[in-house]
């Protein structure tokens, strides 16, 4: 059984994404439409899997994107929903529509989904707030200024959301001081004693009897001239000289154990209950 889905998007780009995820997918490029406003204002176009047609000349817009869902729904829309549709496209968004087989649909819901379509009954609801009775085929289309106005509109209004609340157990580790050393240094005396060998210089004269024959240097050595003979000698000089002679290494043995901590905690579900199923299962919308 065939069954008609639809996505709305109000990101064109998102939408073509969609349509190239659902042909990845394996649906056939022929059973998908991409529908839409288009922003410079050559009316109203398709995009896709269906044939390209001149939508500008004859009836009106309008007349044309209402026959376009009644093409694609025929009898299983009834005419507020077909209109939600038709004034979601005279709007600015962007309709995505896929003919799937009941094995391939929930994978193209899936899709339409996660690629962000809008929740249609909740845009019905911001149209009607906004005072949208019904669809009029007369209404001008929407300019490129007012549907990024009402986008952001729509995107600040958020939606509601029914929080699932679930307590969660957090372990910590608290350190407890359970004892230790402490350390002290301190500074002490103590007399040395060493020997050190010193070397000193003293001059002595001495006179001795000789009996030669003069030579030169003899002569030379007669001339008159002085000479000093310095005498040196060496003295102890202390000097200190630090050196490290042995280390007092301080540290810890550590060691890790397990401990079970056993405790309840709780949990809030929300269950959700259809009870306006799609007439007959021959048509879905996603975000429905």
């Amino acid at each position: 059984m065939a069954t008609t889905l639809v996505g709305i998007f109000d990101d064109f780009a998102a939408a073509q994404k969609a349509v190239q995820a659902l042909t990845q997918a394996g649906v056939k490029q022929t059973d998908i439409s991409l529908a839409r406003n288009e922003p410079a204002g050559k009316g109203y176009t398709t995009y896709g899997g269906a044939k390209s047609t001149d939508l500008t000349t004859g009836n009106s817009i309008g007349n044309k994107i209402a026959g376009f869902f009644d093409s694609v729904f025929g009898s299983d829309i009834n005419e507020d929903e077909r209109g939600v549709y038709a004034e979601s496209v005279r709007r600015g968004s962007t309709i995505v529509t896929v003919q799937a087989d009941d094995a391939n649909a929930e994978r193209a819901v899936e899709i339409l989904n996660n690629s962000g379509a809008i929740d249609v009954n909740r845009r019905a609801e911001q149209y009607r707030a906004a005072g949208y009775k019904k669809y009029d085929a007369k209404a001008p289309l929407y300019t490129s200024e007012q549907t990024n106005k009402e986008f952001q509109n729509f995107a600040g209004q958020g939606e509601v959301a029914l929080p699932v609340i679930e307590e969660q157990l957090n372990i910590g580790k608290q350190v407890v001081q359970r004892g230790g050393v402490r350390i002290h240094t301190r500074v002490s005396e103590r007399p040395v004693e060493e020997t050190v060998n010193l070397r000193e210089e003293k001059v002595t004269v001495n006179r001795r009897p000789v009996d030669r024959a003069v030579t030169d240097a003899d002569v030379a050595a007669s001339q008159q001239q002085d000479f000093t003979i310095t005498e040196r000698s060496e003295q102890a000089v202390v000097g200190k000289t630090a050196r490290v002679v042995e280390e007092v290494v301080v540290g810890k043995d550590i060691t890790e154990r397990q401990e079970t901590v056993r405790d309840t905690v709780r949990r809030s579900d929300v269950e959700v209950e259809e009870t306006n199923p799609d007439a007959a299962g021959k048509r879905k919308s996603a975000k429905q």
